[in-house]
């Protein structure tokens, strides 16, 4: 295997600037080994044609942050829609595609906590060692607000942008923001919370709940429901009862209650429209949900299901519209007037459209913090900005923003432009902002930006489609890992915001505080080893850790040294004078 012959197409989001950030290092690093990267800078559309067809041999991306990870993010691994499909294609013996995704599947269904960690160390053992992925940096969300607004506390689940604590303390209570997931804002879709591209997930979040939310440190706590039990059914299942919060009114007000919360799950969860959530494991395993009078909510499962609460805190499929929003209203059949947006299923799953007639929802209408207003959208299709509003009705704390617009801009200097001129009172998320421009306000003009980070939430890495030559080698994806110097790059680029990480997931996910070894880490003599060698077999350094190599070289050091010994005590056995001889008070 010369790496001078090999030749890797580089996929990058082109509106994203964590990715441009650090692509031009990953280029240069890998050219040191002869390998030449052709970068392709594609738009949000091309970027995932690319991941869901595999057309790609790196591609950047991140795991799914709490309260995904590891469950429902490795459980997507099984969904041709995610690129990790493609990577997992062609596995290093005896692990397949189908006998890891079968073990995912299968540890969900246990309840013994023992037994649960146990098999999520193997199964991550087993990804680690096949080399298909390389963790870059843990990422911390990033938050930039002017100093008129105080009682922000950043979000502890990803893709939120929690602003409902937010209180202004000087000023017009109409507020501006610059919001990110990954990107420049640019449309939030038609915010059905039943759907995903090219819906916003923190517009989402805004309008929508569930019956639970996440909370800090992975905790669940009341939201439409204030408690619930869940208990072994007779038939091998769970069953989870759950009291709904009363007096709770949609923001066109339609009652909260128990119809509308069947009404919504009717319709995700319909035999048709399920198949675009496999990845959803409480989509799985729900067999059945009835009311018990309209105060009360009744969820059966087939079969256990560890992560059922967790999974009911996402942001979506299984939030709540008001039934005034469906086509049909309470009336509204899953199959004939389903609220799937048409054509937003994907290109994978327009089939689906086949056999349900998808009428989408006539407005965004939850009974979230934030109503949906209005929109202004440019010529090209994209929101100019979108307006939110303060919902007065809240049955929580009321929000202290009355209004709440989130506004497009071109780029992160333009962001940063609007900021400074107090034009635009926030930049929250990943994506407004660069890391060093965030530092910068931090440091710089911390008189008139607060300035906070999430705890690591998600980790950004590397991809590698062992699906397609030449990522399909295990020795040319090991090559590229030790080729890479992510220390030096991360800590140029990223100011301090972010530190290199060593496994797949971060370590505060469920089940994932695990020593992986060996670490992924930069070894540029290694890489040439591999690439000149041609196989890990041939190049075994590469496959040992430093402490497995040096436990070997002390092993045969102790090895010849003993040869040496025992060569010397036949010779003096030979000649008489034996090595150990007895002394003389011992000789009989």
């Amino acid at each position: 295997m010369a790496c001078k012959n090999l030749e890797i197409d580089f996929i990058v989001q082109d509106d994203n600037p964590e990715m441009a950030s650090v692509e031009g290092d990953i280029v240069a690093n890998l050219e040191k080994i002869g390998i030449q990267v052709n970068t392709k800078f594609l738009n949000n559309t091309e970027y995932r044609d690319a991941e869901v067809n595999g057309d790609y041999h790196l591609l950047f991306t991140r795991t799914w942050g709490a309260p995904y990870d590891p469950h429902s993010y490795m459980a997507s691994w099984a969904v041709p829609s995610h690129v990790e499909y493609s990577a997992i294609g062609n596995l290093q013996p005896p692990l397949t595609r189908e006998s890891l995704v079968e073990r995912i599947q299968k540890v969900q269904t246990e309840l013994d906590e023992t037994k649960i960690a146990s098999e999520w160390r193997s199964i991550m053992e087993d990804v680690h060692a096949q080399s298909l992925f390389l963790p870059l940096w843990g990422t911390r969300i990033p938050y930039v607000l002017n100093r008129r607004l105080i009682g922000f506390a950043p979000a502890s689940q990803a893709y939120s942008i929690p602003v409902q604590s937010i209180q202004v303390a000087s000023g017009s209570k109409s507020v501006t923001i610059a919001p990110g997931v990954g990107a420049l804002f640019s449309s939030t879709g038609p915010i059905n919370p039943h759907q995903y591209s090219p819906n916003a997930l923190w517009a989402q979040d805004w309008i929508y709940e569930g019956l639970v939310s996440y909370g800090q440190d992975g905790g669940i706590v009341p939201a439409l429901a204030t408690s619930w039990e869940v208990n072994p059914s007779t038939d091998g299942g769970q069953i989870a009862t759950f009291q709904l919060r009363e007096n709770v009114l949609f923001h066109d007000g339609t009652p909260f209650n128990c119809s509308a919360a069947v009404l919504n799950l009717d319709h995700v969860l319909s035999d048709v429209v399920k198949q675009r959530h496999q990845w959803f494991g409480a989509g799985k395993h729900l067999k059945s949900w009835t009311c018990n009078g309209e105060s009360e909510l009744v969820l059966e499962t087939s079969s256990p299901f560890y992560p059922l609460l967790q999974e009911l805190t996402y942001i979506r499929p299984l939030r709540f519209a008001s039934p005034s929003a469906f086509a049909e209203g309470l009336d509204s059949d899953p199959d004939l007037h389903n609220s799937c947006e048409s054509g937003d299923f994907g290109s994978k799953w327009d089939r689906l459209e086949d056999d349900v007639k998808c009428m989408g929802l006539s407005a965004p209408i939850g009974t979230g913090a934030f109503k949906f207003v209005s929109r202004n959208v440019a010529e090209d299709g994209s929101d100019d900005e979108v307006v939110f509003a303060g919902n007065e009705q809240y049955w929580g704390q009321k929000p202290g923003i009355e209004t709440l617009t989130a506004v497009q801009y071109g780029s992160v200097e333009e962001v940063e432009a609007a900021l400074m001129a107090g034009d635009l009172d926030m930049a929250m998320g990943i994506g407004p902002l660069s890391a060093k421009q965030v530092q910068e306000m931090k440091f710089r003009h911390s008189d008139m930006f607060d300035v906070r980070h999430s705890d690591v939430i998600q980790h950004s890495l590397l991809v590698f489609n062992g699906n397609k030559a030449p990522m399909d080698d295990i020795a040319v994806r090991r090559a590229v890992i030790h080729a890479i110097d992510k220390s030096t790059f991360i800590e140029e680029k990223f100011a301090g915001l972010e530190e290199p990480v060593t496994q797949l997931l971060p370590k505060s996910a469920p089940y994932c505080n695990v020593d992986l070894s060996p670490k992924w880490g930069y070894d540029l003599e290694k890489a040439e080893l591999i690439c000149a060698q041609g196989t890990l077999e041939s190049a075994p350094s590469a496959e040992l850790s430093g402490g497995a190599i040096a436990g070997i070289v002390i092993a045969a050091t102790i090895g010849v040294a003993m040869i040496g010994l025992i060569a010397r005590m036949i010779q003096r056995e030979r000649s008489g004078k034996p090595l150990f001889a007895p002394a003389k008070s011992e000789i009989s």
